[in-house]
Formats: C-alpha cells, structure tokens, sequence
C-alpha cells in the first residue's frame, strides 16, 4: 500500500503545495509509526490510557482525522501534477515529518499491537493524510508554529531543535555542532557551535528579534510571545534563509577571532538578527575585512561604563545594530562608533 494523493493546491503564505491522500491503517503502522522513532525529541506519547477511548473506537471503525506530514524538496521545482507529487511523497516518506498526529499515529500502533476484547484492527481502513511539500525550512517551521499555536505545543525551541537535527543538513555545510552534553564529556570541539546557540539564533532570525528568552517572564507565556512573533514576521516576504546566514557564520568563524566572538551567545544572537538588513554586504567581504570592523566595534563597546547597563541585553542590540547598519559603520572610528552606540543606548 502507498499514498494516493487526491488533490494538490498552492499554499500561497509559505510557498508550498498542500496535498489531501489517504491511505490505511497498514501504512499507517508499518511507514508512518517509523517516523515517531526518527524524531525521538518530539513532544513526549500520552500514556496509553489517556487514548483508550480513541483505541476502542479504531476498533470499532472510527474514521481518524488526517495525519498532517511535510516534506521539504529545496532544490528543484515543487510538484504540481498529482502523478508526480504521489511519486514524490511515496518515494521519501522515510524523510517526512509528522506535524500533527503523532498520538494518534501511536494509539493506532497500540490498537493493533495490543487488541481489546479479542477484536482484531481492520488494516484495510482507510487513514487520510494532509502533506505539505515546502521549500524552504523556515517556511515549513512558521507552519508547524501556526498548526501548534492555541493548543498545548511543544515550545518553539523544541520545535526548532527538531528542525535543526533533522532537516538542517550541517555535516553538508561543513558545520560542526556540539550539544552542552557532548561539551561536558569531551570539552569543546575547537571549531564547534554549541547547539544552544543557534537554536537561539535561530529564534532570533526567525522572530527577528533580540528579546527570544527573559527569565522574568514564565515559560509558557515566552513561548506564546515567541509564536506570535514569528507568525508576525512576514519571514516569508524576506526570501533570506536563515541557512545562508549560517553558511556565512560559519565562513567568518574560519577566522580563529571571529569564531570566538561567534562562540558569545549574544553576539551570534545579534548577528543572526542583525545580517538580515545587510547579508549582501556580509556576504561580499572577507573574514579578514570582518575581523577588523569587529575589532573597532568591541574596542568602542569597551568603553561603556558596564555598571550601568544589562551586559547581556546591550551586547545583543548593540551588536544588532552594528551588523544592520554594517554598510554605515563599518568604516567609522573606534570613537564615531563609540557615539553612535552611546545614541542607540540613551
């Protein structure tokens, strides 16, 4: 059995194809069942009790609502005739992400692993899906912030941790990334980013905001604001991908002082932000060019009085602010910049 998909439309937010299918509960525990285990640090499996009822309707012949899985196709054209986005999907499905339906995905498992009152599961049943077929990877995480929004979702970290682990192809970007559990066991790989980092990096991009975690406010509430901010960014409208800010990170981090400097939380942060106004210019010097630009920004944010401001707060919109306006600043005095700081900061 496969995917036999019944319709394909554009979804014209996030520049993608939205396609209704269906298959059956056979596919469902032999192909879809897989891909929980492929994304182990998904929202945790409701005890089995707590969809009981929903088992012993299976069992019964409920009909589920749809299974919603993406697909990410980056560099070729996106499928528009229904023959070939059926071939497509039932190719990689390996590859897919379950977006919405894992519990219930996990109770049809159980169903059928574990039948109640000698009642056997019809396999032949019919299972509907939705996909999504997306280009891009931030597009496809705005989409799982909006299906998730409202209801009880995983934190917007979570669900960046999960693109960046499996969509997020560093080995091929020649990106080295560490978690802080890897760093406690064998120390800091010397050309690592700790995946703290540019998890938070790339809230900052995708927010287009510095102010992504403040301990002041609960957790819950910050994941709320964070959803909301990135439903409100018009990421979309941008058309830069938070990939080619990291490419180029990580092409200035070949510079052993940049790759310290990238190695602060709050200047990566800022940057990430920050290089969203003036990549093209980034992108067009040399590590070398940028180490010096950086030199004279840090002997500047040196002379601020610390005492009297948030470090951390100021490194970030500071460093944000350097990185917009890089075009401007870039060729300012150690004492011109210090005053264009000291303005932003008043």
């Amino acid at each position: 059995m496969s995917i036999i998909i019944d319709s394909i439309v554009d979804d014209l937010v996030i520049n993608s194809k939205f396609i209704t299918g269906k298959t059956n509960y056979e596919f469902g525990i032999t192909k879809l069942y897989t891909l929980i285990d492929k994304l182990p640090i998904q929202r945790n499996l409701q005890n089995s009790s707590f969809y009981s009822r929903l088992r012993m309707d299976l069992l019964d012949g409920c009909v589920m609502p749809p299974i919603t899985l993406a697909l990410i196709k980056e560099k070729e054209e996106l499928p528009g005739e229904l023959k070939s986005a059926e071939q497509f999907v039932n190719d990689n499905i390996g590859s897919a992400f379950i977006l919405d339906g894992i519990q219930r995905i996990n109770a049809l498992y159980k169903t059928f692993k574990e039948p109640t009152l000698d009642k056997s599961l019809d396999l032949a049943r019919p299972l509907f899906v939705n996909i999504i077929i997306c280009k891009s990877m931030d597009n496809l995480l705005y989409r799982m912030i909006t299906l998730n929004n409202g209801q009880k979702p995983m934190s917007a970290n979570h669900q960046i941790e999960i693109l960046l682990g499996n969509i997020y192809k560093f080995k091929d970007l020649d990106i080295e990334i560490q978690t802080e559990k890897e760093k406690g066991k064998t120390g800091k790989y010397k050309h690592a980013f700790l995946k703290s980092n540019i998890i938070k990096a790339y809230l900052a991009f995708l927010t287009n905001s510095t102010a992504i975690d403040n301990k002041k406010i609960i957790d819950s509430k910050m994941d709320e604001l964070i959803a909301m901010k990135i439903i409100d960014s018009k990421i979309m409208d941008e058309g830069l991908e938070f990939s080619s800010v990291i490419e180029l990170i990580n092409r200035f981090a070949s510079n052993e002082y940049l790759k310290k400097w990238f190695d602060n939380t709050n200047n990566i942060i800022g940057f990430s932000v920050g290089s969203k106004k003036s990549f093209n210019t980034l992108n067009d010097i040399s590590p070398e060019v940028f180490q010096e630009s950086i030199r004279v920004f840090e002997e500047s944010f040196k002379a601020l009085n610390l005492s009297t401001i948030k470090l951390s707060k100021e490194r970030r919109n500071l460093s944000k602010f350097f990185i917009a306006n890089f075009d401007k600043l870039r060729d300012l005095s150690e004492l011109e910049i210090l005053d264009e700081l000291n303005e932003k900061i008043l």
